[in-house]
């Protein structure tokens, strides 16, 4: 089934400060899931995944009127070949080689001001870093009017050695990309332990939900 279908992984995280947040994130999961079986066979990926954020993200905005939401990442792996799409500010990341990159861009105000920052004679990445508003984030699952996905339009191909981590910006907000690749660079089980472990060392007053899937490319 899964060399028929592919294989589909997600993290959908809750939105703080709204309400219901494990709510549309369970819903989210659900829903993507459920839309993941009824794919057609010969429906391109990347056309799937842009209609099924959509749909799904229509659905929690219906189902909870507004008043909360999740973000979202998902990849689908099929034939060593890697799609992925993203909503909000939680990360997918890439082992290669020792190097880690992430995949995905953050749809936050601090992107929005790094671009503004760009086009200014002086390139100030401090000032937007600073900025109340920069954490705050463009686009979610549940959002009234989606706009901002951020999606592969082309596979990429894996390698064998690759790692993949999908996880909440409770883990992608508190630890630097060495520490990741550090835990990337493990079996799963063992590189989930050291995320849990070094999240909890930094002693994060308030310390986020931190979630994720890591993947070992065999």
């Amino acid at each position: 089934e899964m060399e028929r279908r592919g294989l589909l992984a997600l993290v959908a995280d809750g939105m703080g400060g709204m309400a219901d947040g494990k709510a549309a994130s369970e819903w989210t999961v659900e829903q993507l899931l459920r839309l993941f079986w009824e794919r057609e066979a010969g429906e391109a990926v990347p056309v799937w995944a842009y209609r099924s954020v959509h749909a799904v993200s229509d659905s929690v905005y219906q189902r909870f009127g507004g008043r909360s939401g999740s973000t979202l990442v998902m990849v689908h792996i099929q034939a060593g070949r890697l799609h992925w799409a993203s909503v909000g500010d939680s990360a997918i990341f890439l082992r290669r080689g020792g190097g880690v990159f992430q995949l995905d861009r953050e749809h936050t105000c601090l992107n929005r001001l790094y671009l503004q920052a760009l086009a200014q004679p002086v390139i100030d990445k401090t000032a937007a870093e600073r900025d109340p508003e920069a954490p705050r984030l463009t686009s979610f699952i549940g959002i009234d009017r989606l706009t901002e996905v951020d999606l592969s339009l082309r596979p990429l191909l894996l390698q064998r050695g690759d790692a993949l981590l999908l996880c909440s910006d409770g883990i992608s907000g508190i630890l630097a990309p060495p520490e990741i690749g550090e835990a990337m660079a493990l079996p799963p089980e063992e590189g989930c332990a050291l995320l849990e472990q070094m999240v909890a060392e930094k002693g994060v007053i308030g310390q986020d939900n931190y979630t994720a899937i890591l993947l070992s490319c065999e």
